[in-house]
């Protein structure tokens, strides 16, 4: 499944385009939107395709994980091949295929004619994220709000535009990010009021610098910021408005590694859950993609399912 307009894609046509056309036994479906996503994924259903191939971004994995996960259009769930074929390829780089797409993808099909030999199979869950009655429920591996929401955004309109691609821009992103926290400045960071219920548990109410949710294992640059210790699939941390040793506590904090400014007391709270529920008025992401929450109904962030991926030893 390839979408020609995906970051890396978009720069190199001509590179994947050879790949298809030397081995033309491997189905190929192009897709643009989630339309066509869920045309071509039906298509694939039909041929009993047991592993899919996805050259596309973050968001075109997340078309892909909702109509898997929502329509039932497979018997049984494909295993899934993720290059490194958008802007920022967060997915692609902890579950994912290493190296140029084109390469990565010719490398794939001669290894699985070969029996499979030089492949691993990992495990990730898929957040299934609920908006509320009669909304279709998002599928997804990263959630974020309040200042990710806000870097997402600057990153797309400020970095990329001028040329900025791959993990450098959100890089970028990060540390102005990191700074404007650090000076106080609330044009760049903008607080978020959040409700938050964490496994069922009554709900805390109080203003977000930082929100994320994820089932990946590592984001852009090996960055891991949460380190709960719960043995459950949903990487959840959160940062407050004006935290405490806010310098002192991002190193620790980036790596995933609790130092002694990382407390709750400080503003910084990490755990591993199987259910959250969070009440928010403002925007959010879902893999690099926008959203809105629906008004007087909470989001509801559960564990959608695992999935197998593909990489290549």
């Amino acid at each position: 499944m390839h979408n020609p307009a995906s970051g890396a894609n978009l720069r190199a046509p001509s590179a994947m385009r050879r790949v298809f056309i030397d081995h033309p036994e491997v189905p190929y479906c192009e897709v643009k939107d989630p339309r066509s996503v869920a045309q071509a994924l039906g298509e694939l259903a039909a041929q009993d395709v047991n592993t899919l191939v996805i050259s596309g971004g973050d968001g075109t994995v997340r078309a892909v994980l909702d109509v898997l996960l929502s329509r039932g259009q497979f018997q049984r769930l494909p295993l899934l091949a993720v290059l490194r074929a958008g802007t920022t390829n967060m997915i692609a780089g902890d579950a994912g295929l290493r190296g140029r797409p084109d390469a990565a993808l010719a490398c794939l099909i001669d290894r699985a004619a070969r029996g499979s030999d030089g492949l691993d199979i990992v495990q990730r869950h898929i957040m299934r994220i609920d908006r509320g009655a009669g909304q279709d429920p998002i599928y997804g591996m990263f959630f974020g709000a309040a200042m990710i929401f806000q870097g997402v955004e600057y990153c797309k309109s400020r970095i990329h535009s001028v040329g900025l691609r791959g993990e450098i821009g959100p890089g970028i992103t990060l540390l102005r990010f990191a700074l404007a926290m650090a000076r106080g400045e609330r044009a760049i960071v903008a607080p978020v009021p959040v409700r938050v219920s964490i496994d069922g548990a009554l709900p805390t109410a109080d203003d977000c610098d930082i929100m994320l949710v994820t089932t990946l294992e590592r984001l852009f640059l090996g960055l891991r910021p949460f380190w709960g210790e719960e043995d459950t699939p949903l990487h959840f941390s959160s940062v407050r408005a004006r935290p405490r040793c806010w310098l002192r506590a991002l190193p620790g904090l980036l790596r995933g590694r609790r130092n002694r400014f990382m407390t709750p007391a400080n503003g910084y709270v990490s755990h591993n859950v199987r259910r959250l529920q969070l009440e928010l008025d403002s925007r959010f992401i879902v893999d690099g993609e926008f959203f809105s929450p629906v008004p007087g109904s909470p989001l509801g962030i559960t564990d959608g399912g695992a999935l197998g991926f593909l990489r290549l030893r």
